[in-house]
């Protein structure tokens, strides 16, 4: 084989894998463009939901539109007829706790991670606890 042949076969190949090379290139940028797109656009969609949502709430409260009308509205966007409000929760609770001769009722008692009790995480921003009164 002579070395013209081989020389054009060699400029070939890297010609296409130039090409290959500009066309990746050009498909991730479109990529890009076209998340970036999507990410607006889903921004501009929850706006508009969170505003649908807001309107519904206090037009049915203010009973501009029926409950039916708020369902409606509500299965069309896909939201819940629900608002939130922060309520603020005193749970009291009576334990016995077992404390042998001799030990110092406050030093058991203050072992206890009363904080450490679960609740749904979703729903409590807060959790505190004190003990108040001890019994003996």
């Amino acid at each position: 084989m002579d070395q013209t042949m081989i020389n054009a076969t060699e400029d070939y190949l890297k010609s296409q894998i130039a090409q290959k090379d500009e066309r990746i290139q050009q498909l991730e940028e479109h990529v890009q463009r076209v998340t970036q797109r999507d990410y607006a656009t889903r921004g501009e969609l929850q706006g508009i939901r969170d505003g649908m949502h807001t309107w519904t709430i206090e037009a049915l409260e203010q009973r501009e539109i029926s409950q039916t009308n708020a369902e409606e509205i509500a299965e069309i966007c896909g939201f819940e007829l629900t608002k939130e409000v922060e309520v603020e929760v005193n749970v009291t609770y009576y334990i016995t706790v077992e404390v042998p001769a001799g030990e110092d009722v406050d030093s058991i008692i203050s072992d206890i991670d009363f904080d450490a009790i679960t609740y749904d995480i979703d729903k409590i921003t807060h959790v505190s606890s004190s003990v108040d009164n001890v019994d003996y």
